[in-house]
């Protein structure tokens, strides 16, 4: 099993690695220069109050089909065309209640029509997921990591075409929330003919009463936990727009620094992509997660801190890379979202674990807490601090989530976490945040510095054998 865990995360990460800096730095980037920071303050802002009610799309259903059919790859038969009926319905829900409270808020004609088409879009993007839940669960993992980059592969050909083909277009932020809804609609499509390709699913609208009223309940608790970890890691970025000064700017120039913590994040998301069906499927076989869990522990951890540690240090050189504009603002943000990208990375190791473990109203329960201390910072921090107290608010938030999921994995799985592992991540970090902290007054706040500091981790991963030449042979061996 970590053979095949291994192979595939391989796999999937020379895709991510490739594509998806090139969208977040090429395209999005130049997106956000061409627009300006006010208006894709707006649209940031918008795409972020689009996916509060996400969950109204899905209901937990797709996770719970991911779960299922790794644990029963048959039910990919009999689940398919219902939870396709399902999603249509809740499309028209979540447009219904998602559009009804933006008018509530006040939001003018403008807004109101970029939040009609990222509401179109966000429905497309869930109906992608749910038909990749089916791969991803029958163990198709190949087919599954080559669709989660296609849309961004069709958006960046679409993007470089308008923004340097001199095609004559008048580039606005509804043309680009645009070229993502088609490049979902090319992916769907693509999906369908990869799945249909390994089963003979019948493509068909089906409500069934009873299958119904079983999935949404089954799926529920999922629906949940989305709503609730969704509303902790994006309010601050709506709030930050509703409650700061400069409104939109701020929300233009948080965006800056957002950017590279979502980039950064998409490692560990796509570690707990693989994680979840093959913890699903051993422990339906009462097999041991001990090796898995402590090998996952490592290869997140490590390249994780390695990343986080130096673009905290060292902010403000690496967002003068990307931007000309709010430096000093955005580089006090990005350091205390880099500190909330460690914390994100070990809710993905833990909340994954308990997930497949199928403690999902714990879950639940800790994000609760989480989501009412988060808010209570926002709501203070926002107003007083800005684009600088909602990266605190954000890296809070993700704190106490860690630190809960955490301490109940540990609880309920006593002696997966080994004890010399924990011991040598927390020396890995007090050491690598030391040397980062001398380079920074030695050779200077600049790139020099930054390029030192990740250099120092090799050595530092080596002297604590958290990564052996010995290991790495037994590891590509493995594969």
């Amino acid at each position: 099993m970590r053979k095949l865990f291994a192979t595939n995360l391989i796999f999937l990460l020379l895709l991510n690695v490739v594509v998806k800096p090139t969208w977040i730095f090429a395209i999005d980037r130049n997106v956000q220069l061409v627009l300006g920071a006010q208006e894709y303050g707006i649209y940031f802002a918008l795409f972020n109050f689009s996916m509060f009610f996400n969950f109204l799309l899905d209901l937990g259903i797709t996770n719970f089909n991911n779960r299922e059919i790794s644990f029963h790859p048959y039910m990919v038969l009999q689940q398919f065309s219902n939870i396709l009926g399902i999603k249509l319905v809740l499309g028209l829900i979540y447009f219904a209640i998602t559009v009804g409270l933006a008018f509530t808020f006040g939001f003018d004609s403008k807004h109101m029509a970029l939040l009609v088409i990222l509401t179109v879009n966000q429905f497309l993007a869930s109906l992608l997921l749910f038909v990749r839940s089916n791969l991803n669960g029958l163990h198709f993992f190949k087919a599954d990591s080559v669709l989660s980059v296609l849309d961004k592969v069709i958006l960046i050909g679409l993007l470089s075409a308008i923004l340097w083909g001199n095609l004559g277009f008048s580039f606005t932020v509804e043309l680009f929330a645009l070229c993502q809804t088609l490049s979902y609609a090319i992916s769907i499509l693509l999906a369908l003919w990869l799945l249909l390709g390994k089963y003979r699913i019948a493509i068909q609208l089906s409500l069934d009463r009873l299958t119904v009223v079983k999935l949404i309940k089954k799926g529920f608790p999922f629906a949940v936990l989305v709503l609730l970890m969704t509303l902790y890691s994006r309010l601050d970025t709506v709030l930050v727009e509703r409650l700061s000064l400069e409104g939109a700017v701020s929300a233009g120039v948080y965006a800056q620094a957002f950017r590279l913590f979502d980039a950064f994040n998409m490692y560990s998301y796509l570690f707990a992509a693989l994680m979840l069906p093959i913890y699903s499927r051993m422990l339906s076989k009462h097999e041991d997660i001990v090796e898995i869990f402590n090998f996952s522990f490592h290869g997140l951890l490590i390249p994780v801190i390695a990343i986080a540690i130096p673009a905290m240090i060292f902010s403000h050189p690496v967002m003068s890379i990307l931007y000309h504009d709010y430096i000093d603002i955005s580089a006090k943000a990005l350091s205390f979202l880099m500190g909330s990208f460690i914390f994100v990375a070990f809710t993905y190791l833990f909340g994954t674990a308990l997930t497949a473990m199928g403690s999902i109203w714990l879950l639940c329960r800790i994000s609760l807490a989480v989501v009412i201390t988060g808010s209570i910072f926002m709501v203070i921090l926002i107003p007083r601090l800005g684009v600088t107290g909602a990266a605190l608010a954000n890296m809070s938030a993700n704190a106490l989530a860690a630190l809960l999921q955490g301490y109940f994995f540990v609880h309920n799985q006593p002696g997966v976490v080994q004890k010399s592992s924990v011991l040598k991540i927390s020396m890995y970090i007090v050491l690598y945040l030391v040397v980062n902290l001398i380079l920074r007054y030695t050779v200077g706040n600049n790139l020099t510095g930054f390029i030192a500091a990740l250099g120092s981790s090799l050595v530092i991963i080596v002297g604590l054998r958290l990564l052996t030449i010995k290991a790495i042979i037994q590891f590509v061996r493995s594969i």
